[in-house]
């Protein structure tokens, strides 16, 4: 994987959670609408018909259509595809040694500057550079190994 790629999976990965968030948003939009009470008072305890369904909510309930079922299923695989590709890309990350990972964490996704970085670590900032250089070439060949992260369709950024 070359280091262009690697780069872009570091900053989806930076904003995993929020894609996430929104996926569950657009979900609990969804349920809300089609599998919310009604409204409707229940008494307890009233003789019930056969066969068919006497509340309102459950009249609602088996009328969901089915463009929204289906809608729900996928944003429900959406968020757990991200949440196996974001412990994928955990899992890698935490294999990279410690100068490594400190850089990239502090670059990529706490967004410092090279000043800032080389302060923290005590090294200079050619050499914070170079360090970062071999982790992207680490990561490119851990990603591109990993299956879950292979497989998954990254979006343009």
């Amino acid at each position: 994987m070359d280091k262009k790629t690697v780069v872009s999976i570091l900053g989806f990965y930076k904003n995993i959670d929020e894609e996430i968030s929104l996926k569950k948003q657009a979900q609990d939009r969804l349920k809300e609408r089609y599998y919310s009470p009604i409204g409707c008072i229940a008494y307890d305890g009233m003789p019930k018909g056969k066969g068919r369904s006497v509340s309102p909510t459950e009249s609602a309930v088996l009328n969901v259509p089915e463009w929204a079922a289906r809608e729900m299923a996928e944003l429900q695989q959406e968020q757990q595809a991200l949440y196996q590709v974001k412990k994928a890309i955990r899992q890698e990350l935490s294999k990279l040694p410690y100068k490594q990972k400190a850089i990239i964490f502090m670059f990529y996704l706490e967004g410092l500057k090279w000043v800032q970085i080389s302060a923290r670590i005590h090294y200079s900032e050619r050499q914070c550079r170079n360090i970062r250089r071999g982790a992207l070439a680490v990561l490119g060949r851990r990603f591109s190994a990993n299956k879950i992260i292979a497989a998954y369709i990254f979006p343009e950024q």
